[in-house]
This record gives structure tokens, sequence and C-alpha cells, in this order.
């Protein structure tokens, strides 16, 4: 009778401790995915002096750090970054390695006559790097540095809601910073006011505004500061801001971002008060802009996608040597596909990996029998070109 009693009272504990186990199984695989990593190996080697072999072997496992670091970077940023900025990461970025370094083992260690060696596993977290680079403004280079426009329209209290106010100042002046070009203000002037005349969701006008002065991404957004009564006794005045920014390739129509921020703040002056929670919104909403963008575009330069190529003044008889030239000698570009061809004009839609700025790279050093092509112009969709040089035999010059 008595084990019968026990027996419940076991399975509930047993129960207990498997929920226990499960639950921080979940939060184990949370914090994972919240913190993604790379596993890499790398070698770290420093000299040995004065006999101090400990000394060495620390040494050796900071450059092991480094060397794992290094790695992530070369992924991370262009080559030609690394290379032409190389002072910098050294400064923001390697002098401070073991920073990044999530968990670490090591595989294998030796001491030589006059050095020390140490392997090692280490998982280096993309977050923080990523982050990092963000914020020295070398992550968004391997982008293309996107040109950007930002048309925020701003209402502090009654008054009417227009462009230019301190959200948008705020979000051009934080974009700068993180290297981003930003489209002329003058330019988009004229697409503002066709905007502002326009009645319910202005998107479509705003793009066309952004796109025609030059931008690849517009932000655009609403910004609303609410005034409340003065605080009970007091001539303090509460304001309530909500801020809601799109950001939308100006090529495309895709939509890239979506954000929002609610700041509250609390001044004699409501006008103020509404300008500090601005403020507030403007420097939360930065940050996750730029991190689902640059997502957005990472996962463009990750993944398959379409980029529409047209040469012109191109012979009929070289239209096959070319379909052929991209395939076989360039490594981003997986299928070609024609489109027409017409007033010796041919028009493709390559299935590519990497970003337009390589593939306008790779077709600047195309071999095509002495001929070659010339780039005209190219957005983030679209390059434009021109044949330049004599055709094969066969072929006629138009």
């Amino acid at each position: 009778m008595t084990g019968s009693f026990k027996a419940p009272g076991v399975l509930q504990r047993l129960t207990g401790a498997l929920l226990m186990i499960a639950v921080c199984l979940v939060s184990m695989a949370a914090m994972a995915a919240e913190q993604p990593s790379s596993v890499v190996e790398a070698e770290g080697y420093a000299a040995i002096t004065g006999g101090r072999k400990d000394l060495a072997r620390e040494a050796a496992l900071q450059n092991a750090f480094r060397r794992a670091v290094e790695q992530v970077v070369g992924v991370a940023v262009e080559s030609r970054t690394v290379v032409k900025d190389s002072e910098l990461l050294n400064d923001k970025i390697f002098s401070k390695s073991r920073g990044f370094i999530k968990t670490y083992r090591i595989t294998g260690e030796r001491a030589e006559s006059d050095a020390y060696r140490v392997t090692v596993q280490a998982a280096v977290s993309r977050y923080r790097l990523e982050k990092e680079l963000d914020d020295v403004g070398l992550l968004i280079r391997k982008l293309g540095k996107p040109r950007v426009a930002v048309v925020i329209m701003e209402q502090n209290g009654d008054g009417p809601a227009t462009p230019g106010g301190v959200v948008e100042t705020g979000l051009l002046g934080n974009f700068r910073k993180k290297g981003y070009a930003l489209v002329d203000r003058q330019a988009m002037l004229a697409g503002e006011r066709e905007a502002a005349k326009s009645h319910g969701d202005q998107t479509d006008a705003l793009v066309r505004a952004a796109a025609a002065g030059g931008a690849e991404v517009v932000i655009i957004g609403q910004a609303t500061a609410r005034h409340g009564a003065a605080v009970g006794g007091t001539s303090l005045r509460p304001v309530q801001a909500a801020v809601t920014c799109r950001a939308v390739d100006a090529g495309t129509g895709e939509l890239l971002a979506t954000v929002t921020s609610t700041q509250q703040a609390l001044n004699v002056n409501p006008s103020a008060a509404g300008t500090e929670a601005f403020q507030k919104a403007t420097a939360e909403l930065s940050d996750n802009l730029n991190r689902q963008m640059v997502a957005a575009w990472n996962k463009r330069l990750t993944g398959l996608r379409t980029l529409r190529l047209s040469v012109a003044g191109l012979p009929f008889g070289e239209v096959q040597r070319i379909k052929d030239s991209l395939k076989e000698q360039m490594g981003q570009v997986e299928e070609v596909h024609e489109r027409g061809y017409r007033d010796h004009q041919l028009r493709l839609d390559l299935e590519v990996t990497g970003s337009t700025r390589a593939i306008i790279d790779e077709l600047a050093t195309l071999n095509l029998g002495g001929s070659r092509l010339k780039i005209s112009g190219f957005s983030a969709g679209n390059i434009q070109s021109s044949w330049s040089g004599q055709g094969k035999k066969g072929g006629r010059k138009p």
C-alpha cells in the first residue's frame, strides 16, 4: 500500500524534471537562433621568449582567435574592402577578436624550439561581428552603398504634416554614418509636391520621385506626436509619438523593411516634448530599418535572383557568343534567358548570385574575342551596356 502512494510522487517529480529539461532545451535553441555563429578552425602562432611557454601559449591562442574572426570577416565583406580598410579592421575588429568568440575548443597544441602553436575550433558570433562591421560602415560597402531617399511626413501637435522634420533629418544623419549614399533633397522636391496633392496612400508617387532622383531605396513614413493635458497640478505636458516607416526598392517596388516605434516624453513645452519623443523613436527606427534592409539585400546576394541586361549596338551574329560567354566565363551567372533582339539591341534575363556591382565587374572583363561590353548605366536590377569592337567573321557592324 505504501509503495502505491509513493509512485505518483515519483512520477510527478520525473515529469517535472523532464519538463524542465524540455524548457531548457527550447531556451537554448532560442538563444542559438538569436545568436547565429560560424564555426571555423584556425591555428595561432606565437614566439617563445625568455623560456615562457605559458605566455607564448596564451599569445598563440589569441592569435588563433584573430585568425578565426578574419575568416568570418572575409565572408561578410568583399576582399577588396579587407585590403583597402585593413587598418580600420585591425583597429575596430581584429584587435578585439576575443569578444566575437562565443565558444571554442582547443583541438591541438605543441611547443616547438622557439614557438608555440595552438589549433582551435571556434564559434564566431556573426551577430556581434556584423553589428560591429555595420557600425564602422564596412558591411554596407559589400552592398554597393545603395542610394537612399527618405521622406517622412511629420505632425507635431495640431499643425499640418510636412516632410523634412526631426525624424527625417535624424534618419538621414544615421544612414549617412552607416555608409549609405543619400539622394539630394532637391531631387525629391518635385515628387514630394506631387505626392502632397494626392489623397490616400502616397507610396507610388514617392517611389517614382525617388527613382527619378536616382534613389535605389526610398524610406517613406508617418510621424505623429499627440499632446496630452497637463499632469495634475503641474505645467508638464505629456506627449506620445508614433512613427511608422517602410523601405521600398525604388526599381521594383519590393518592400524591404517595415518598422514602428512609439515613444513618450514630458515637458512644459509640448512641441519640445514631441521633438524629444521623435528623437527617441528615430534611434530605434534607424537600427531596425538598417538591419531589415541589410538582411533583405544579403538574401539577394546569397540567393538566386533575376538581373536584366541590355546590350546595344550588337550585330546579330554575336548574339549566341554573348549568351555562351556569359554562362561559361561568369561564375555568378547560372542561367541566361533571351528576351528579345530589335534594332541591334539584345535583351537578356540573367539568373545570378552575388551583387549587381560584382556582376558589372565581371562583365567589364568578359573575353569576347577582341570586342567588349561597355557599361552605360545600372540600377539594383538592371544593367545597360553597349557592344564595342569588331565582330567575328560573319557578323556585321550596325
